[in-house]
């Protein structure tokens, strides 16, 4: 069960496009899991510095970050900043490696990111990059700061930019860490009406249904990569030693 997984893992990395969209997406999943021993690390790509109607990007971006860092303690989790250009972000090998070393300095069993099917392009991208960047990750013979790593399990999160074709195949108990994360996002301006998308009650209101489902008072909905992908995941790890095993 990919419940099972999740909770039982070690460290998780979720990779957003801005701030604010890892903690939508795994935000919940993230305190529970932290609260439960897990090492949760927070990648966001850029920062959402273009989203403000009044602030200019420069000084949206500081508040962001400073926001950012304030969710974070909020859920239990640590936070990265790879200060990519909002609206901009690169879906290349370039910036694909970078989020290769982040994988293999952090170690993590369960990745999580957005789903492709969206309509917002840097969130696209996210998703590319997250793949191209596990599949770097993997390789033993390309050389960075720290060794190669495959993570177990890689999940997509529900987001309401990326519903196309979206499939919520995976429903993850996060009771446990439905408090914090409304504490935690309230942090952002975002969430407290700079926006006229209700985004607090729009995202209560589905963990709540996704619970209905799961048969808990809360839940998050993920697809998960295919079958293909999954099987493939350690392609190109060394052949593990089953004498041990007899």
């Amino acid at each position: 069960m990919i419940e099972d997984k999740v909770y039982a893992a070690r460290s998780i990395l979720v990779v957003g496009a801005h701030a604010f969209d890892a903690e939508v997406i795994a935000g919940p999943l993230a305190a529970a899991a932290a609260k439960n021993g897990a090492q949760v690390t927070f990648l966001h790509l850029s920062m959402g510095e273009q989203g403000h109607p009044c602030l200019i990007p420069e000084h949206y971006s500081a508040q962001k970050e400073d926001e950012a860092a304030k969710a974070a303690a909020r859920l239990g989790v640590s936070m990265r900043n790879m200060k990519l250009r909002d609206a901009f972000l690169p879906n290349d090998n370039a910036t694909a490696l970078q989020v290769c070393d982040v994988i293999r300095g952090v170690q993590p069993e369960i990745v999580i990111t957005h789903w492709h099917g969206s309509w917002h392009k840097d969130h696209r991208a996210a998703a590319q990059l997250t793949q191209t960047g596990i599949f770097f990750s993997a390789l033993p013979t390309l050389k960075r700061a720290h060794p190669a790593h495959t993570p177990q399990l890689l999940l997509f999160g529900e987001n309401w930019e990326d519903d196309e074709g979206f499939r919520p195949e995976h429903l993850v108990d996060v009771s446990a860490g439905f408090d914090a994360w409304q504490e935690a996002v309230m942090e952002y301006e975002l969430a407290r009406g700079l926006s006229s998308f209700p985004y607090v009650d729009y995202y209560s209101a589905l963990y709540r249904l996704r619970g209905c489902l799961r048969g808990t008072r809360h839940a998050q909905a993920f697809a998960a990569a295919s079958h293909s992908w999954n099987a493939g995941s350690g392609l190109f790890a060394p052949p593990a030693d089953r004498s041990r095993e007899t």
